[in-house]
Formats: C-alpha cells, structure tokens, sequence
C-alpha cells in the first residue's frame, strides 16, 4: 500500500497556513497526494484527508530558492498582482488552446476519426474510447516548417496524412503558449510526444463540464477522488475567473504541481493555466472543455527550484461535444469525447514511456460523467434532506424490497445480495434492485468519501438532473 505525503502545506498570503495529518490509503483514489515509496505500509481505516490550521504565517520569498526537496504547499509565496493587461493575456491564451484544439477536432472528425497506425500506437482503451501516442519516428526535429526529408519523399499518402496531422498537434503544442519560458521556446522545433483520446461516451456536454470542474482546494481534492487526474502535489496559486450562476461552469485559475516519474527519474514541477467551460464550435454546437496548460510567470513569480526537480510544460485539452446519438436501451445520450495532449519533461524519461503513462492518467477522464453522477446523488440527497419531515428514517415497508417486493429477510438477503436504504427515497430495497456508489462529502476542510446504496430508480433520475442547476447549488457547498 502506498502512503499519504506527509507535509506542511501553507497556501499564499491570501489564504490561511495550514498543515497535513499523516494518513494511510485503503487502495482506493482518495483525495490527497500519493507516493509509492512506502511498499510494506499496512492497511488502515478509511481515509479522511484533513487540514488543521496552524499559527504560522508564511513568509514573502521574492529571492529563488534551493531545496534538496519541497511539497509545493510547503513554499512561502508572496501575493501574487497581475495587471489587467495581463490577466487578460492569460485569458485570451486559453482562448486560442481551445480553439485551436476545437479546429483539430473538425479536422480529425473530416477525416474520420481515424489515425493511421503507422505514425500512431494505440495504448489503451476503455469502453469506446481509444487512446493513441505517437510513435518515435515523429518525434524528431522539424527546424523547418513543411521541410521534405528523405523519408517523408518516400511515404505512403496516408503516412503523409498522419505526418500532417502530427504537424497540426505539433503547431499548436508550439504556439500555444506564447509567453512560455526561454528554455521552452528554444525546443521549439522538437515534436513533443503526442498523445490523442476519441470515443464516445454516455452523458452530456455540461455533465462532463461539472466532472472536470474544480475551481477551489477542496473541489480538487473531491474532483482526485473521483478522478485520480491531480497530480502528486498541486497548488492553486490564483484564480482569474470564477463560476457564476450566468455561467457556472466557467473557470480559470493557475496553480502549480509537482509529479513523479519513477524511483530513478527526477520530478517534474509544472506551472500551468487551468480552465473549464463551454463554447461553440464552428457549427455553433455547444463544446464542454477542459485544459491544462503550461505558462510563464517569471517576471511577477519566482518559484523555487531544486536539483533533484525539473521544470515540465504540459498542453492538454479535453472536448465533449453531443453526439446527438441515444444510447441503446436507454434515454440517455451520447457525448463525443476528443482529447489532445502533449508532454515535455527532457531528462532522463523516456519518450515514449511519459506518453504512455501520460495517456493512462487522461483516460481517467472517461470518468467525468460518473463524477457528474456522484455529485448529483450528493445534490438529490441533500435537496431530500431539505424536504424531510422531521423523525422521518425510513419511507414504506423495511420487510419487502420497495420494486420487486421481494422478502427481506436475513435468509433472502443472502441470496439476493446486500440490500438496504437507499439514500435519497429512503425507501427499502434488495441488493439487486439497488446499487452501491463511491460519495465524497466536503465537510469544512475535509474530504471523505464513502460508499452510500441507491436505489436504481433514483439513480436514473440523477443522471437527468441539469448539470447546470448542480453547478449553481454547488457554489454553495
């Protein structure tokens, strides 16, 4: 089992000074900051991640700093002042990832969602959703945009579509950030690896919209429980826009982190712009997204830096987009998911081993819908709480599964799986009329998650509630 990280966490002057309990995990993805260095750590209870508040103050730290080795949270920043002008370029850089990525879309889907599998390896796949990385071969040095090598003159037409591919998703991981730093600008001209997700998946724009939504602290640590996306140690740093109730899916912030490669590999820290929203694409159909990626702040921030961790840029961006397609057997819809990501650690990791494991922890993006899932059930019971009549536990018969009326009886409860409670009706029902879900509850400055029984009825019913209506309630939580 792997442990919790142990370590102080101070947030910016903004905010309050804080510290971590040590904790174990229980082989579930809690929300927290996980190692694998501690292999014969025993099994423990169930994980609460918690902050306590401490007395002391951070300290400003305007001068660079060297450390052998430092959780993101344990850095004493100073406030940190952007002039209008420049939140507004953050801003507008965001705008031209997503569109950017919103054209490459269009141009995968007029080409038939295809890759060809010579300039592309599949490495995964869940459910209808292929994740692809590039191969080695166009990993090289492009100094010179369209240039015709040898190889290149003697490729199939569809390698020289894939190559034309690749140069589109190279474009845009090059200009994405313009303001990136020097030594990011000067490697330029070298293709990161690549990494394309497509498929399709049941829900809607906004539900995926509200899975990938975390615009505070405690929203990442319930979005990592769920999700498992954060990386090891992550910061928000400020935020330039927040949700609204106009527009409660709009976000951007920009935060720091730190993540892992292996016991053999240096780290990487990663400084980089986060956003979620919905805009339209070229149709005027609505797009939900997602995206991380890599800028520069060094002319208003200093961060500190340390031998044994190197700077990383990252640029992924997530799409959702309604298929318009109903999924069999049900009266849900589909979404068409397209993701796009490069990766840019140099050092001592292979290429293509950071793209494969790049690409497994982007697949875990298949689940914002049951994330959007999990926090309807969390709104649905809360608006049953609200409605209650006071004394009131359990609604109906607690001697016969309120669908199929089934006994339940200790003895048919054997044979027929674990029943109980379902948490929002409150009426009674057998293990195969009801099913269990993994819930994070926020409470205070902790996250806990624990598994609660639904009914399937009230389960269907939550995946019709409006993602939008959960979005606004949930700037209250």
């Amino acid at each position: 089992m792997s442990a919790l990280h142990t370590a102080d966490i101070r947030q910016s002057p903004l905010g309050k000074a804080l510290s971590m309990v040590p904790l174990r995990d229980t082989g579930d993805r809690w929300a927290g900051h996980w190692t694998s260095e501690d292999k014969d750590a025993p099994q423990t209870a169930p994980v609460v991640v918690s902050f306590r508040q401490t007395t002391q103050s951070p300290q400003v730290a305007r001068a660079p700093l060297t450390m052998a080795k430092f959780n993101v949270h344990d850095v004493a920043l100073p406030d940190i002042k952007l002039s209008p002008e420049r939140e507004a370029s953050l801003i507008a850089e965001v705008e031209a990832v997503v569109q950017n990525t919103l054209e490459l879309r269009s141009a995968f889907a007029a080409g038939g969602r295809q890759l060809d599998t010579s300039a592309w390896k599949l490495v995964k796949t869940k459910d209808d959703v292929r994740a692809y990385r590039s191969r080695r071969a166009l990993h090289g040095v492009d100094p010179t945009e369209g240039r015709t090598d040898s190889s290149d003159a003697h490729s199939s037409s569809s390698s020289s579509s894939s190559r034309s591919t690749m140069n589109k998703l190279t474009s845009i991981a090059s200009s994405a950030s313009s303001n990136d730093s020097d030594r990011f600008r000067a490697k330029k001209t070298a293709r990161p690896p690549a990494v394309v997700l497509s498929g399709t998946v049941d829900g809607t724009a906004e539900d995926a919209v509200l899975g990938m939504l975390a615009d505070s602290e405690q929203h990442c640590m319930m979005r990592q429980s769920y999700l498992g996306t954060e990386l090891e140690d992550s910061r928000l740093l400020f935020v330039l826009a927040r949700p609204t109730p106009e527009n409660p899916f709009t976000f951007i912030g920009v935060k720091w982190g730190r993540q892992s490669y292996g016991r053999f590999s240096q780290a990487r820290d990663f400084l980089f712009l986060e956003a979620t929203g919905i805009t339209k694409d070229a149709r005027g159909e609505p797009v939900s997204y997602g995206l991380r990626q890599s800028t520069d702040l060094s002319d208003v921030l200093t961060l500190p830096r340390s031998h044994d961790v190197l700077r990383g840029h990252l640029s992924v961006v997530q799409t959702f987009a309604n298929s318009g397609i109903p999924v069999a057997g049900t009266r849900h819809h589909s979404v068409e998911m397209f993701s796009r990501a490069f990766l840019q650690l140099d050092g001592d990791v292979p290429v293509n081993v950071a793209a494969t494991a790049f690409a497994d922890k982007i697949m875990a993006l298949v689940g914002t819908m049951e994330c959007a899932t999990a926090y309807k059930l969390t709104w649905m019971m809360k608006q049953s709480a609200r409605q209650a009549r006071p004394g009131t536990s359990v609604h109906g018969s607690t001697s016969h599964c309120a669908n199929c009326t089934r006994s339940l009886s200790r003895f048919s409860t054997l044979l027929l799986q674990r029943g109980g409670t379902c948490q929002i009706c409150r009426r009674s029902f057998c293990g195969k009329c009801s099913v269990n879900k993994r819930i994070s509850i926020g409470i205070g400055s902790e996250v806990m998650q624990k598994s609660m029984l639904f009914c399937l009825e009230c389960l269907l019913e939550a995946k019709q509630v409006s993602a939008r209506e959960v979005a606004v309630d949930q700037q209250k939580w």
